[in-house]
């Protein structure tokens, strides 16, 4: 037979036995013998006593850092920029 633990709603233990252990009563042991895709992280539904795969989200894009280089000149602009305004009166 084959079981899972289930703790905070997700399979987090899942073992092979030849019958159902005892354990402390606090500990939820569900038989997926009959299930051989669930997976240890994957959602368990405790109304329909039902494992579904997690969704993961799509990560977030990061908007890439400018360089050294890039922070240099746009340094460099702006003090031109300045510069100039201060010359023309500005």
């Amino acid at each position: 037979m084959r079981f899972a633990q289930v703790l905070n709603d997700k399979a987090h233990w899942i073992f092979e036995a030849d019958e159902k252990p005892e354990f402390a009563p606090n500990i939820i042991l569900v038989d997926i013998t009959s299930k051989p895709d669930v997976q240890e992280g994957w959602d368990f539904n405790s109304e329909t006593g039902e494992f579904t795969a997690p969704i993961i989200p799509e990560p977030i894009p990061v908007e890439p850092q400018p360089t050294l280089e890039e922070m240099q000149a746009q340094t460099l602009l702006n003090t031109e920029m300045l510069l100039l305004q201060k010359e023309i009166g500005l």
